[in-house]
């Protein structure tokens, strides 16, 4: 590589940049970079797009199982509350399974990984259990109930982030009123009891008062008193003959 003579008019570092140049635009320094540098930067770029790609597929791919394990999940539980609706119908045995099935629903939705799902899980089950007070009882709210508990699925299903909405103010509203009969069974509790201990008290005052003198006296002790000896008996004797 031919070098560029000092002239003593740079610095040191200005002079290794000007034979830099010098040998770049030289015969050598352009052979190098056609059949060097520039396929290695080629090879590198061509690398990182295919590994852009890649990533890019393999998300792809992962998204499109887990919104089919998604849709198979609220399939699933659709199914679960369209039996619940018609529990009147189902015989024992389809009861049971019914129930089993709707197990399995909870823990396959507890288990997406999506945000929100233990929202939807305790949702999704407690509707389940109010479908079947209302198929029991022929109430024609069920019909309703179904479709809305298959519209608020199917909007989670496509919007995780809207659990907290659709989800969250139930839950909330549900567990206010468990604790408020909570309370109430807690009072009735104590006013049972208190009303047991009042009976007994007042069934103990009632015989103490309607007891008898004659009862009151027998049921007294008794002074014991002592045996005297007994005495002894002689026959009589004989009557004199007036002879």
């Amino acid at each position: 590589m031919a070098l560029v003579p000092a002239t003593g008019l740079y610095p040191a570092h200005m002079q290794w940049w000007d034979n830099f140049v010098y040998w770049f635009y030289s015969d050598a320094g352009t052979h190098v970079f056609l059949t060097a540098i520039v396929p290695g930067v080629a090879i590198l770029v061509a690398g990182v797009v295919a590994a852009l790609i890649g990533r890019g597929s393999t998300k792809r791919i992962v998204a499109m199982h887990d919104r089919d394990e998604r849709a198979a999940a609220v399939t699933a539980m659709i199914g679960a509350a369209r039996r619940a609706a018609n529990w009147n119908a189902l015989s024992a045995p389809e009861q049971q399974q019914a129930d089993h099935i709707a197990i399995e629903c909870d823990v396959r939705l507890r288990l997406l990984p999506l945000g929100g799902s233990s929202l939807a899980a305790d949702w999704a089950t407690h509707e389940l259990g109010e479908l079947k007070k209302q198929a029991v009882s022929f109430s024609f709210q069920a019909a309703q109930s179904l479709k809305e508990f298959k519209d608020r699925l199917i909007e989670w299903q496509a919007h995780p982030r809207r659990a907290k909405k659709l989800f969250r103010n139930d839950l909330d509203s549900w567990a206010y009123e468990v604790s408020l009969n909570d309370q109430d069974l807690a009072a009735q509790q104590k006013a049972w009891e208190a009303q047991q201990a009042a009976e007994k008290a007042a069934e103990g005052s009632d015989a103490a008062s309607t007891q008898t003198p004659t009862q009151a006296a027998s049921a007294a002790p008794k002074a014991v008193q002592p045996k005297q000896p007994a005495r002894a008996e002689f026959p009589a004797p004989p009557a004199a003959d007036d002879d």
